[in-house]
């Protein structure tokens, strides 16, 4: 199906700069990457978290919560559990889950008000912040083993 072709001009009125990638306005009118973003962009990009997203994808093929619905959707995003909050430790050290787009953006919203929902096999299990040494560690400590 034909698209209508964009401008990859500033959408300020006058502006004849370029917009910033995936922006639309020059970085003079408001496009500008925050430090979280650049923080995030780290972790990330890097080689260590796109090899466990890859071997996550293979763990988890299916959306956790879709699946407790009744219904099979691919996933879509690799969820930390408990948020990350840019530390290294609990970037790759963490439950992890595969989404769809829709419930991640419910879990997303529902870790604005302090809860962390972990869709598992047996139903859901809500998490807080104080639950990572606790019940993280401790079930990745005894993986090790």
């Amino acid at each position: 199906m034909p698209t209508i072709p964009r401008s990859n001009k500033c959408f300020f009125l006058g502006c004849q700069e370029k917009g910033g990638y995936g922006q639309n306005y020059c970085k003079l009118h408001g496009a500008y990457r925050s430090e979280n973003y650049k923080e995030n962009a780290k972790l990330y990009n890097s080689t260590a978290w796109k090899k466990k997203r890859e071997a996550m994808r293979s763990k988890y093929p299916i959306c956790a919560a879709c699946l407790l619905e009744g219904r099979v959707t691919e996933t879509e995003h690799i969820d930390h559990v408990i948020p990350h909050k840019r530390l290294q430790e609990r970037f790759l050290v963490n439950f992890f889950q595969g989404l769809c787009a829709p419930h991640h953006s419910l879990k997303t919203n529902l870790e604005k008000k302090g809860v962390f929902r972990h869709f598992t096999p047996r139903g859901i299990v809500d998490y807080s912040d104080e639950d990572y040494n606790q019940v993280v560690r401790r079930e990745f400590e005894k993986n090790i083993d």
